[in-house]
């Protein structure tokens, strides 16, 4: 149960990612914000390893290289297209473009990683997805419009393959590797791979030209969206299996419209209380239908 409600809390810290990303995609790019949002969480990382360990993991060459794919394809990759996506999609659009990442990874898994796929799993899976649409566009999700598909768009769904990458390449690390250890890595490796590309931006300025609110955004990226999320998620997979914990991607878009009317004033609608339904339902038979057709480690 306690894995459950940390991967509730994942999802509602990623759910304000969405509103951070957006407001600082408008003035930096990409690179620039990635950077900084991973060279933050390298540095409260390394502190909670450190606290917890006093030291880090010693790495051969096969946990060097899981590292690096970790690194390339959850921090390098997904969030430049992730920020690049943002800096000219909706986050509702977005949001709905990146809650196919359950399906995507559950069919994966299944098919690579040996994770069983019944029928009440798949039912569960499109449920949760159907929720997160019935939310983001408001229950008029057949009207949803991708005649205007873009580059933004593009950047979206390559960010859906990287964090699918991610997922799974995961879920093997940590057979070698605490969610720790291995979230705190990829980080650091992510961080190094971004730096050459962030000061070719005038990423290093950033410290310059950003005011308190900026900060305030970047500090929320690092430290919460991605120390505690990425700790949180890692825990999951390792303890309920990929698909399953990827499942609960699908709360993002509902705690990001939540947010925005705790936040914003926004007004919560019937579309808003009908998709949290869906999405918690499918949840319960994808977790449930995963008890049932998966070994017990």
């Amino acid at each position: 149960m306690k894995i459950y409600i940390k991967l509730v809390f994942a999802m509602i810290l990623w759910g304000g990612t969405f509103i951070s990303g957006r407001v600082l995609s408008q003035d930096f790019h990409p690179f620039t914000i990635a950077f900084w949002r991973f060279a933050i969480a390298s540095v409260f990382l390394s502190a909670v390893l450190i606290k917890d360990s006093r030291a880090f993991p010693s790495l051969n060459k096969y946990k060097v290289f899981k590292v690096v794919l970790l690194g390339l394809s959850g921090v390098f990759a997904y969030n430049y297209f992730f920020f690049s996506g943002l800096s000219s999609v909706e986050a509702g659009k977005a949001s709905v473009i990146i809650a196919i990442n359950p399906t995507v990874t559950a069919f994966i898994a299944s098919v690579f990683m040996g994770e069983g796929a019944s029928f009440k799993k798949i039912v569960g899976i499109f449920t949760a997805l159907s929720g997160a649409l019935v939310v983001i566009t408001k229950g008029e999700g057949l009207k949803l419009n991708f005649e205007e598909f873009g580059y933004g768009e593009g950047y979206l769904l390559c960010a859906v393959l990287c964090w699918v990458g991610y997922t799974l390449i995961g879920k093997v690390a940590l057979k070698k590797l605490t969610a720790l250890e291995a979230t705190t890595l990829a980080c650091i490796c992510g961080t190094l791979m971004l730096a050459p590309f962030a000061y070719f931006y005038d990423g290093f300025e950033l410290v310059a030209k950003a005011n308190l609110k900026q900060w305030w955004h970047l500090f929320y990226l690092g430290s919460l969206g991605t120390g505690l999320g990425f700790i949180w998620f890692y825990e999951g997979i390792q303890q309920i299996g990929a698909s399953r914990a990827a499942s609960f991607i699908n709360l993002v878009p509902v705690a990001g419209v939540s947010i925005g009317a705790i936040a914003l004033g926004e007004k919560i609608n019937n579309s808003l209380l009908l998709g949290g339904i869906l999405v918690l339902f499918g949840i319960n038979l994808v977790n449930w239908s995963a008890q049932k057709t998966l070994p017990r480690h």
